[in-house]
């Protein structure tokens, strides 16, 4: 009888372990020749709120070290207090998303407004269960403690998170309005505010942290080239 996978146990034919060993460095990169920038899945890094399902054990996104004000990767479950990123690219997308009284949930991002509401319409969806928002995304890298990269991210700012985002590239260019976008590197981290009803929330702060290496920028070139 098969054992289950949960059951199985490490073999002589295999090691178990993150470190890759010596004898297979030497093919480093074969066979993903064809797999490009296009055909990975970007990581989101996004706030924890009161309500997020990552701080609530009943739910499968839970994430037990995750608190109120982390940063979290969507896609390894990490949570920061804070992290470096380089910017690598703006844009801005109307996305739609289905009320929370009404199930939640992504229905899809439209390079304009009148795209997103024709959406709605030619999919006999409710405009009254559905917001449109409009929002900035910044694609980013982000650093490990060490300063070196660790993997490319995507940061959302839509609502009370726009002012950030409009702060934000504004501080990257006036740094030095001869860099380029990706030569500065960013401290990533979260401050209480609150709404206009007086309710508090998490919101990004930003913070210059320094030029990047030679080395390091070399990195988010190649990365900004491949975007």
């Amino acid at each position: 009888m098969a054992a289950k996978a949960s059951e199985s146990k490490t073999v002589a034919a295999f090691a178990a372990s993150d470190k890759l060993p010596a004898h297979l460095a030497q093919d480093a990169g074969k066979g993903n020749e064809n797999v490009g920038t296009a055909d990975l899945a970007i990581p989101r890094l996004d706030l924890i709120q009161q309500l997020s399902p990552q701080i609530d054990p009943n739910t499968p996104k839970y994430i037990e070290d995750a608190k109120l004000g982390h940063i979290f990767n969507s896609l390894t479950g990490n949570v920061y207090d804070f992290c470096f990123v380089i910017n690598l690219t703006y844009e801005t997308k109307w996305q739609i998303f289905r009320k929370r009284k009404f199930g939640s949930g992504f229905e899809g991002g439209f390079d304009d407004e009148r795209s997103a509401q024709d959406h709605l319409e030619a999919q006999g969806l409710s405009p009254d269960q559905y917001d449109v928002v409009e929002t900035a995304i910044h694609k980013c890298l982000l650093l490990d403690e060490e300063g070196k990269p660790d993997q490319p991210v995507l940061i959302y700012m839509s609502g009370s998170k726009q002012k950030i985002s409009k702060n934000w590239n504004s501080a990257i260019q006036l740094k030095d309005p001869r860099a380029a976008r990706f030569a500065s590197v960013w401290t990533l981290q979260s401050a209480p505010e609150k709404n206009r009803q007086g309710q508090p929330y998490q919101n990004y702060k930003v913070d210059f942290a320094g030029w990047a290496s030679e080395e390091l920028y070399a990195e988010a070139k190649g990365l900004y080239e491949g975007l």
